[in-house]
């Protein structure tokens, strides 16, 4: 796509938002004071507020689960747990979710599977969730227009948001180059500020998942995990209510979530698995954490066989679509 192209979106964008800023605009000129937070009904607020929980130990990180109206930014390397983790939070949240996959790589499948395990039924857990799946990222902010509002979901409630991953369409080739760094970060920072508007508008709860990169000046001498940082880096790590990192045990079948920024929660880890049940705790009892990872790396064995089945599968599928396009260019007998 042509930079003048790029340009005219970012443009077209910021036209829209400050038609949106008109109202405040026309405030501050009249001196119209900002009203003031009452604190005591806030306190009210936080302390009755229905939290969205993953029953695990991950809870315990973000309070005893994700409040509406707050975010949370989940980053780690692939297979470290950031689907599974928003699939589980997706099957457990008691209202409406919608979920942006712009990975492409939600499964329906999967979340059935989990929610048969945790005793739900999968068919009411289908009817809840709202799935937009962008194919690039235009069609992602497009989404940001195409949210539903409350009254138009079952129930008149959005418990939750996710967005899996937000960055990802954004490094295209489009993109490639630091001279287009200030027209892809604006575009992150953007969506990600509309997003936030929207979830506090609805008190619904917001997931946010990115990729990671090794950062070139990490030395062996600090943790392993400082090594790696979030893909869209300032952007979008100061915005979220937590933000967790999630990464893999060397040699073992266990993820480690981190806290690496809270307000108002203190700085931990805690392990965890991903069976069927989705992420789930890791036992102290020495049998039971045995049998446990057992378990799971059952599971992780059934996941990878099952991915590399769908890989073989497209890939003969498009070799088979390949061989019916050059037989239908082939002459024919009368052409020849």
């Amino acid at each position: 796509m042509p930079e003048d192209n790029l340009s005219k979106i970012v443009a077209e964008l910021r036209a829209r938002k400050i038609l949106d800023l008109k109202d405040d605009l026309e405030a501050l000129k009249d001196n119209v004071p900002l009203p003031t937070i009452n604190l005591f009904k806030k306190l009210d607020q936080e302390q009755t507020e229905i939290k969205i929980e993953t029953g695990t130990m991950l809870d315990s990180l973000i309070g005893g689960g994700l409040s509406p109206a707050s975010s949370m930014l989940i980053y780690g390397e692939y297979g470290s747990g950031k689907s599974q983790t928003c699939y589980t939070m997706c099957v457990e949240c008691p209202d409406a979710v919608v979920v942006i996959d712009a990975e492409n790589s939600f499964r329906a499948e999967r979340i059935k599977q989990i929610a048969d395990e945790r005793g739900k039924d999968y068919k009411k857990v289908f009817e809840k969730i709202i799935l937009k799946q962008p194919r690039n990222w235009i069609q992602q902010l497009r989404c940001l227009w195409s949210i539903p509002t409350p009254p138009e979901v079952p129930n008149g409630k959005i418990g939750l948001i996710i967005v899996d991953s937000l960055t990802k369409q954004f490094r295209g080739i489009e993109f490639a180059g630091r001279k287009f760094l200030s027209v892809k970060q604006p575009l992150i920072r953007e969506f990600s500020f509309k997003m936030d508007r929207i979830v506090k508008a609805y008190e619904a709860g917001l997931i946010i998942t990115t990729q990671v990169y090794e950062d070139p000046n990490a030395t062996s001498f600090l943790a392993e995990w400082t090594k790696f940082k979030a893909v869209g880096g300032s952007s979008i790590l100061h915005q979220p209510d937590f933000v967790l990192f999630l990464r893999r045990v060397k040699g073992q079948n266990i993820r480690i979530a981190r806290m690496m920024d809270s307000s108002w929660q203190p700085l931990r880890e805690c392990p965890f698995v991903i069976t069927e049940r989705g992420i789930d705790d890791l036992p102290e009892d020495a049998a039971a954490r045995k049998a446990m990872l057992e378990r799971a790396a059952k599971f992780d064995k059934k996941q990878q066989q099952e991915l590399l089945k769908a890989k073989k599968k497209k890939t003969t599928k498009g070799e088979n679509q390949e061989e019916q396009n050059l037989v239908t260019q082939l002459p024919t007998q009368e052409e020849n």
